[in-house]
């Protein structure tokens, strides 16, 4: 069996994750048999979105335990977008008891990017406080200090873009985010492994620890490509790569070429032995390691992030 997401950054062995958009209905997330085996084949813990871009669609805590039920392993996007803390807190001791062990802690996008703009933002904590209120919790406290009957269990990160400039003031927020209790960051995505790069050595000179996973994204065609430039903020596709898709016979494939790009980049500059991360030189290195210490630290990525609109099938397709 596959070490759990928590396990494999402590370990040092290289992680994959993937996105799941819950639905814009009532019906339960489902996946199919094949997809379900070549995620948990890939060992490939998913993202449940909320509501991102604050479009309406499904609390993510009903996708997160279809994927337990499915063993899967989720996890639980928290936004302060639309709760306050007492909510936020009740929401995650309920995550909690379900079984829900990982979170990606964000601000959340706001009303007005969504399709709700008469809705009434919240916006209590920000995301290096919801981080905050997650380690008061694992240490048996609720965010105001009164005493909770049992600590929870989380592990959890936060989002961090490589592509923003100056790049200073996000790497300042990923250390205070650091501080705050996030033991991994998943980056905006990424088209360039020299991008890529570029941005685990910018982290690793200002002190970044956590695990660090690359963003990758499954472009399909050159229009997505223009819609994300034009409307989706902090994320870059490069010229080259609009052309690339404008050229292509098949842009899906093209796309899947990008990707599996970045994701063989990540592989090998993590370091492992097989390029997973999980062969005897990984083995090698976190017993080598400092008791706590995780082997991959940056410049070397801990794994890929594969961001899809439900592609699933692509997604196994591309980290096998």
């Amino acid at each position: 069996m596959s070490p759990a997401f928590s396990d494999k950054l402590a370990r040092g062995f290289f992680a994959c994750t993937a996105d799941l958009l819950p639905p814009r209905s009532g019906e339960q997330v489902r996946l199919s048999p094949e997809v379900v085996d070549g995620l948990r084949s890939a060992g490939c813990a998913l993202n449940v979105a909320d509501m991102p871009s604050a479009v309406l669609a499904q609390a993510p805590i009903a996708g997160a335990v279809a994927l337990l039920e499915a063993g899967l392993e989720p996890i639980l996007q928290v936004t302060g977008r639309d709760r306050n803390r007492l909510a936020l807190q009740a929401d995650l001791l309920a995550a909690h008891a379900l079984g829900v062990r990982n979170l990606l802690c964000l601000t959340g996008d706001h009303i007005t990017f969504g399709d709700h703009p008469g809705a009434r933002a919240v916006f209590d904590l920000s995301a290096t406080e919801i981080l905050m209120t997650v380690t008061g919790l694992n240490a048996a406290h609720a965010l105001q200090g009164r005493p909770l009957a049992s600590p929870t269990d989380f592990t959890a990160g936060a989002a961090i873009n490589p592509m923003q400039l100056p790049l200073e003031p996000q790497l300042a927020r990923a250390l205070a985010k650091q501080r705050a209790g996030a033991a991994f960051f998943q980056t905006q995505p990424l088209f360039r492994t020299a991008d890529a790069a570029g941005f685990m050595e910018a982290a690793a000179d200002v002190g970044l620890a956590a695990s660090v996973l690359v963003g990758v994204f499954l472009l399909e065609s050159a229009g997505m490509a223009r819609y994300m430039n034009e409307r989706v903020p902090g994320v870059v596709v490069p010229a080259e790569v609009v052309r690339g898709l404008e050229e292509a016979r098949d842009p899906v494939a093209y796309g899947k070429d990008v990707a599996r790009e970045l994701v063989l980049w990540a592989r090998t500059a993590h370091g492992g032995a097989d390029g997973t991360g999980s062969g005897a030189a990984a083995d090698l290195l976190v017993s080598e390691a400092a008791p706590g210490a995780a082997a991959a630290r940056p410049p070397r990525p801990a794994g890929v992030h594969v961001m899809s609109l439900n592609r699933h099938e692509a997604v196994v397709d591309v980290l096998g």
